[in-house]
């Protein structure tokens, strides 16, 4: 167990379980009485000096202990004099997010969406429909590049050069992960993370999996 933390940013990777986690961090906060702070803002995860300013500035005068989730690349609270937070996250094998995200783009999930369209309203009835093998099979576009690289970086950061696919950014996101991540978690061993959540952060995630684990 670590000394408590009062600060936890869970800068959540998309169709990486995060959903379920949120629904059990609301059950937690309940719980345990720390405040979970969470952002409306799904489709932004890289921020300009300006942004990424503002959303340290706004994270760090939350009140206290506070769980911060977001879908938003890594950001380096140090570098604007705030205290860096604990860090944790969740990814999944590469392939298996692109082929939930595939499906999710053209049918939505079970969040109160009465249809479909609701999710990628302009998109053509043969392209909702296109087969996914016939997708991969023919190249075409959305999947020839099925941006595998898409979790690095949430791990590398705002920098520019995070955007690029390469050496750098993984090495970068690397570096990050040893230096400011308590946990990454993968998906399909998602019963042991949130064990090890439950061990390492208590004061958050204390019957955590007994929570998961009920009807």
């Amino acid at each position: 167990v670590l000394p408590f933390p009062s600060q936890v940013v869970y800068n959540r990777v998309g169709k990486c379980g995060s959903r379920t986690v949120v629904l059990l961090l609301r059950i937690l906060s309940e719980k345990h009485g720390f405040n979970l702070v969470t952002s409306d803002i799904h489709n932004k995860t890289r921020l300009t000096k300006n942004e990424q300013m503002e959303l340290i500035k706004n994270i760090s005068t939350a009140e206290q202990p506070y769980l911060f989730t977001r879908h938003v690349h890594f950001l380096n609270f140090s570098r604007f004099g705030g205290d860096q937070p604990v860090y944790i996250n969740i990814i999944r094998d590469p392939v298996s997010r692109f082929l939930s995200n595939y499906f999710f783009r053209r049918f939505g999930d079970w969040r109160g969406e009465q249809n479909h369209m609701i999710r990628t309203p302009n998109m053509r009835q043969e392209e909702r429909y296109l087969d996914i093998n016939v997708c991969i099979l023919e190249n075409y576009p959305e999947c020839s590049n099925p941006r595998l690289f898409y979790i690095i970086p949430y791990f590398c950061g705002q920098h520019p050069r995070c955007r690029e696919p390469g050496e750098w950014a993984l090495e970068r996101a690397k570096l990050n992960v040893n230096e400011n991540f308590l946990l990454v978690g993968i998906l399909e061993e998602l019963e042991d993370v949130l064990l090890l959540l439950e061990r390492f952060l208590p004061h958050y995630f204390k019957d955590v999996l007994s929570i998961y684990k009920n009807p």
